[in-house]
């Protein structure tokens, strides 16, 4: 009995020593990063387009003619190549790899829990997505206009993905 309880002080003697260990590294500076570094300038600009695509919408909330599409391609192809320079601007930054992360992703995919393709930067996902949302709608306004309901659809769209973009961003910046 002695024996048995001997073994299992030491066993919570060395679990402890190891929490305080990693504790420790922790504390003192020795951490493993997951995610790219912040960008401010990106932020920035991530900030600044926000602004921009928003009050565009709201220009044009209740809907547009294809005839008047001529008026709003020049604000069109701005919010386009903005959002695609962000996307490319959040796509360049080096993705840390390491084995953490690996395991990680290791054990969210067991719990059947989807997870990024190796490399890919959720924000620049989002951009890309807001890109693509923003080409199909200037598509969409130059053939046939935008109804109320189309204009409001395109903007939920828009704003789901700005939301993220804006949120990792924002997250990195801790």
């Amino acid at each position: 009995m002695d024996l048995l309880l001997n073994r299992l002080r030491r066993k919570s003697i060395v679990r402890i020593v190891l929490i305080l260990g990693i504790s420790l590294g922790f504390l003192t500076g020795c951490t493993v990063r997951l995610a790219p570094q912040h960008n401010q300038a990106l932020a920035a600009g991530l900030v600044e387009q926000n602004k921009a695509v928003m009050e565009f919408f709201a220009f044009y909330a209740w809907g547009t003619k294809a005839a008047s599409f001529p008026e709003r391609l020049p604000e069109y192809n701005r919010l386009i190549g903005n959002f695609d320079a962000l996307a490319l601007q959040a796509d360049a930054r080096p993705v840390p790899r390491n084995k953490i992360k690996t395991k990680v992703n290791e054990a969210l995919q067991k719990r059947g829990i989807p997870v990024l393709e190796e490399g890919e930067i959720p924000s620049a996902t989002a951009l890309r997505k807001i890109y693509e949302t923003l080409v199909k709608m200037r598509d969409t306004d130059q053939k046939q206009g935008l109804t109320l309901t189309e204009s409001q659809a395109f903007k939920g769209m828009v704003k789901i993905y700005l939301d993220q973009a804006l949120t990792y961003e924002n997250f990195l910046e801790r």
